[in-house]
């Protein structure tokens, strides 16, 4: 009987573990059967062949160029209690890319979290607060765009309701976060109180894992610092608009840079629904939806989404994947060091 029961608390704590990342790829299932069903691989095929190549040769060099200027505004979310160097923010980067390319759960963020603070020895939870003060200018950055496409085309409805229900999320996170750091020393002590003497932790010290959570809102103490991530924020996104302009021009879309940003948008918020690694099949899906309100052909539309998702994932993995192996052969870290949380 006892043995039935571990059995059973095993099963339960395996699907609970695992759950999320089973609903991600039956989303992903879902939306690569839905796309087959609609559309003519033949033409698919064709318009991935008639692509004007240099577009997306102009797109894959200004990937690096995100990448860079990722990097710097990480070492500049990190400060001023934290320091890292450029290169390993940068290797952390790339190496977060590969995770999330190959991993289901959005994961990789976990692990540049953990490789920055192997590298720089710095505190993971530092490094991982600094990475959720990240999301929120990026999040905020993709509201600017989509209300100032708002004011000048016609915003399909869905695209609505979504950014509605996302920017309710990300109101609620934002509130909670804001409230979670001015009380910084109070929840602190009460982890160091309550938390940490749990045998379930076995001398982990939670309260130090929040203290370097919340410590990433000292950021916000500084307008320089807060001018910096503006701008670094800017350039990123506008880099991506960009990019996604490029890809138009490539597969002879004929629409304009609203277009490009909507699509920008859209992709980006809709990532945030569960999916297999590299959001497959949701970020075709929502592609192809997003270009009908535009005009285009779902086959054309589908023909970009893999175009520009094989360039853009498939140049980040493969470069991650040099630095993976880089840092590994010259004993910097090791693969443990992916997971493995420095307080």
């Amino acid at each position: 009987m006892g043995a039935r029961e571990e059995f059973g608390g095993g099963s339960r704590r395996a699907w609970t573990q695992y759950r999320s990342a089973i609903l991600g790829i039956a989303v992903s299932v879902v939306c690569v059967v839905a796309l087959l069903q609609t559309v003519d691989l033949g033409q698919v095929t064709r318009a991935l062949a008639g692509a004007t190549i240099w577009p997306l040769a102009i797109s894959i060099a200004l990937t690096f160029i995100t990448v860079a200027c990722r990097a710097w505004r990480w070492q500049a979310l990190l400060l001023p209690d934290a320091r890292a160097r450029f290169w390993p923010a940068v290797e952390a980067t790339l190496v977060g890319y590969l995770i999330i390319a190959v991993l289901p759960g959005r994961v990789g963020e976990l692990s540049r979290a953990a490789l920055l603070g192997r590298t720089e020895r710095t505190s993971t939870a530092r490094a991982l607060g600094s990475i959720a003060i990240e999301k929120l200018y990026d999040v905020g950055a993709l509201f600017v765009i989509l209300g100032t496409l708002s004011v000048l085309i016609e915003v399909p409805g869905w695209a609505r309701a979504a950014a509605l229900a996302v920017g309710a999320a990300f109101t609620a996170f934002i509130v909670a976060f804001g409230l979670a750091v001015a009380s910084r020393a109070r929840l602190v002590q009460w982890f160091e109180a309550r938390v940490d003497p749990l045998s379930v932790f076995r001398g982990r010290r939670p309260s130090r894992i929040a203290e370097g959570l919340l410590g990433a809102g000292s950021s916000f103490r500084s307008p320089r610092l807060i001018a910096v991530h503006v701008i670094a924020t800017t350039v990123l996104w506008s880099i991506a608009i960009g990019q996604t302009y490029l890809g138009t021009l490539a597969f002879h879309l004929g629409t304009g840079w609203e277009a490009a940003a909507f699509l920008l948008v859209a992709t980006n918020l809709g990532m945030t629904v569960p999916s297999a690694p590299a959001s497959l099949g949701v970020y075709h899906g929502i592609t192809v939806l997003s270009l009908e309100a535009f005009g285009t052909d779902r086959e054309v539309a589908l023909a970009l989404a893999i175009g520009l998702h094989a360039l853009g994932f498939g140049t980040l993995a493969v470069a991650g994947g040099a630095c993976l192996a880089f840092g590994i052969g010259r004993h910097r870290f090791g693969l443990a060091d992916l997971w493995r949380w420095r307080t």
